[in-house]
């Protein structure tokens, strides 16, 4: 019982639910996600860099991170182009 009250009380505060069950517009939702994104990508390099890895993992690192980023500037464009789309054709 215990175990599934503590799944339930990560899920309601976990950010990504948070973002995806708020009461925004769906662009805005998608610029967060994306936030998210490129976050969660460069918390690995971020990490290595921190505790000193080796150079050869840091290079397939920094290939996460920035594929991680490239996807987050195209989740960025998308959710412009909504809230542009939202604002001024769907009234």
């Amino acid at each position: 019982m215990w175990l599934k009250r503590a799944a339930n009380y990560l899920w309601q505060r976990n950010p990504i639910t948070r973002v995806v069950y708020a009461r925004a517009d769906r662009g805005l939702k998608i610029i967060a996600l994306s936030l998210i994104l490129v976050f969660v990508s460069v918390l690995p390099y971020a990490l290595a860099v921190l505790f000193d890895c080796a150079v050869s993992a840091r290079v397939q690192l920094v290939w996460l991170f920035a594929i991680g980023a490239a996807l987050a500037h195209v989740g960025f464009v998308v959710g412009l182009v909504l809230l542009i789309y939202d604002r001024l054709w769907m009234r």
